[in-house]
């Protein structure tokens, strides 16, 4: 049985194919190039490159997956969250695809596709409940997961989203866009402690204005000061982005603890980030914790993520949508 997962929530247009948790084939073609001199998204740029791209995407897919649309058994969308123009392009394309061919589609929650994304490629089952953690640029919130259809959010932040904070952050800094690339390129080790920084803990929740606000105003106090030279950037970045990651962390393993919970299955794009995966797996050792980080080339937005969600909860609980189905931003 194949699914095929369509992923337009924001700037990649991305189609993947799977059979089971098999990976046949994976696309993406990420409009990234247009938004840069931005400095961020442009949702109309977005949208119009997804409408670009969308047929060009699925027809490499099911190319290098060795199979036509009539062998495809299910369609999965990303439907939300998501900028809404862009979603609409996946959607409608869904239910085009889903009304000729005569086959079944559903709607996929973007966050939920992303805590599916360690187990592609992978033989192992699920591992039921366990406590997921999405990490992006639009989002970052603890999950209690009992099973794919019963999934309530424990954490989330009060204020910006992680990689919303890394990426204004670098942008400050004149590095560049996506921030968190250049943040992890930049970290360093043995100067992560060179400044005090600090994000709440609230319960389980984040709040990461606080500390954006903290290094920028500390950066302009040392260029008034005369004192910002590159290994001082450095310095500052660095302790920056070891408090952001260290609270993640913490916030998440407290969450493990309160539902005694052995499990923590992550996802999403700043999951690709050095620090973060390599605190994620020391603290799961110390704490005696499954910790379930996917592939880099899943932290990411992309179909395969989509399609394997959409087969198991498919093949499993045996969900579709109908076409009245509409996108949402939350």
């Amino acid at each position: 049985m194949y699914a095929l997962g369509i992923e337009t929530s924001c700037d990649e247009t991305s189609v993947g194919i799977v059979n089971k948790n098999k990976v046949l084939a994976n696309i993406t073609i990420s409009s990234l190039k247009y938004h840069k001199k931005y400095g961020g998204i442009v949702p109309e740029i977005a949208h119009r490159n997804h409408l670009r791209f969308i047929e060009k995407v699925t027809y490499i897919a099911l190319k290098k997956a060795k199979i036509t649309l009539d062998d495809v058994a299910v369609i999965g969308v990303t439907s939300f969250p998501g900028l809404v123009g862009a979603l609409l392009v996946g959607v409608s394309f869904a239910k085009g695809l889903s009304l000729a061919l005569k086959k079944p589609f559903l709607g996929i929650n973007h966050l939920y596709a992303h805590l599916f994304s360690p187990f592609l490629d992978k033989k192992e089952r699920i591992p039921f409940p366990f406590i997921g953690l999405v990490v992006s640029g639009g989002h970052t919130e603890i999950f209690l997961v009992r099973d794919f259809d019963k999934i309530r959010v424990v954490g989330k932040t009060r204020d910006d989203a992680c990689g919303e904070v890394f990426d204004k952050v670098a942008r400050f800094f004149g590095l560049g866009y996506p921030g968190g690339v250049y943040l992890d390129k930049i970290y360093s080790y043995s100067l992560r402690n060179s400044f005090k920084f600090r994000c709440p803990r609230i319960g389980f929740d984040f709040s990461f204005s606080g500390i954006k606000t903290a290094i920028i105003y500390k950066k302009m106090e040392l260029e008034k000061e005369n004192k910002l030279d590159k290994l001082t950037q450095i310095k500052l970045l660095s302790s920056f982005l070891e408090e952001v990651v260290t609270a993640i962390v913490e916030n998440t393993v407290k969450a493990a603890r309160k539902f005694k919970i052995k499990n923590i299955v992550c996802g999403g794009g700043v999951i690709a980030n050095r620090r973060l995966r390599y605190l994620l797996k020391e603290k799961g050792k110390e704490e005696k914790l499954h910790i379930f980080l996917p592939q880099k080339k899943y932290a990411t937005d992309n179909g395969a993520m989509v399609a394997g969600l959409t087969f198991y909860l498919y093949n499993n609980k045996g969900l579709k949508s109908n076409l009245n189905l509409e996108v949402s931003s939350r």
